[in-house]
Parts: C-alpha cells; sequence; structure tokens
C-alpha cells in the first residue's frame, strides 16, 4: 500500500480514482473544459444577461399587467404586475448557480477520472436548457403573450434526452473501467 502524501503527488490518488487505462499521471490532469462547452456556457451567461437588463432597459414598454403563471398548455392562468416580472433573473441566477456547482463537481470528477468527459457536455447542455427555457418564459411574461404549447412537451423530451446521455456516457465509462480493472 502506498503512503499518503499531504502534497498531493501521484501516490495520493486512491487506487478507486484512477482513469480506465489505469496511470495515475492522467488522473491528476486538470480538467479544461471544450469548445463546444465553453460556448455553451457562454450562451448561458448572455441569456442570463439578457434576463437582467432586458426589464431594465424596456421597463417603460413594459404593459402594467403580465402573465403571472401559466398552465401546461402554455396558456395565460394568472396575471399579476410587472414588478413580478423582476423574479424571473433572480430564479434564472439560482438555477445557474446550482447547475454552475453541477458542471463543477461533474468536472472534478472527469479531471479525477470517475467520469467521461462527455458528462460535462451533457450537464452543461441540461444547464442551456434551463437558462433558456427561464429566458423563454421572461419574453412571453414582458410580452404579455402566451408561451407555445410545444414549451413544456419540448422541455420535458431535451431534458429526457440529455439526462439519458449523461447516464449512457457514465455507465458505459463505467463499464469500461470496470472491465479493465479485471485483466
Amino acid at each position: 500500500m502506498k503512503k499518503f502524501s499531504p502534497a498531493g503527488g501521484r501516490e495520493a490518488l486512491p487506487d478507486h480514482h484512477l482513469p480506465a487505462n489505469g496511470r495515475r499521471e492522467d488522473a491528476m490532469k486538470k480538467f479544461s473544459p471544450t469548445l463546444p462547452q465553453k460556448i455553451i456556457e457562454g450562451v448561458c451567461a448572455a441569456l442570463l444577461l439578457g434576463m437582467v437588463l432586458g426589464p431594465i432597459l424596456f421597463w417603460g414598454r413594459l404593459p402594467d399587467q403580465i402573465p403571472g403563471h401559466y398552465n401546461g398548455a402554455g396558456e395565460v392562468d394568472r396575471w399579476t404586475g410587472k414588478w413580478e416580472l423582476l423574479l424571473m433573473p433572480v430564479f434564472g441566477a439560482l438555477m445557474y448557480l446550482l447547475l454552475s456547482f453541477c458542471c463543477w463537481l461533474i468536472g472534478e470528477s472527469v479531471r479525477k477520472g470517475e467520469l467521461p468527459q462527455p458528462a460535462y457536455t451533457w450537464i452543461s447542455a441540461i444547464k442551456l436548457v434551463v437558462i433558456g427555457t427561464f429566458a423563454a418564459l421572461e419574453g412571453s411574461m414582458a410580452a404579455a403573450r402566451p408561451v407555445g404549447a410545444w414549451l413544456l412537451p419540448a422541455d420535458a423530451v431535451l431534458l429526457a434526452v440529455l439526462i439519458a446521455g449523461f447516464l449512457i456516457s457514465s455507465l458505459r465509462f463505467a463499464g469500461k473501467r470496470g472491465r479493465n480493472r479485471t485483466r
């Protein structure tokens, strides 16, 4: 058994944290997002910025009464004052922070060799769908119009596909790691 190195040397990584090829030096690499992952992050940040700036820049043009809630068909089922529109960027920012933390956790697992690189992309794409949905809802609220009946089913399908992609890539990775350890 190798001794623990508090300085974070190669021997500090336990065997169960090794990547599929079993090389400790590969497991100690710093995780770096790919270009598509950086693009997804940039789009999420731009959507969030738009959610903050939109109501501020167009406040005088907003109707006094806006949709406060939509039913499953995308129809307005509650009206409210335009001040409630200011909650959307707050909720969007909270979701952004929560999903960014999830991305960081996944990135750490990728760096340790516990998850494949695509796992980070799947989680980033989930973040994009969630933030995009908040932005679309805010836009519909600001325009005082219903959302399309397609929004809820489209979100459900997109999120199901992305979650399935994450799970499948992670399970395949785990299966390959298991086969490599038994050899």
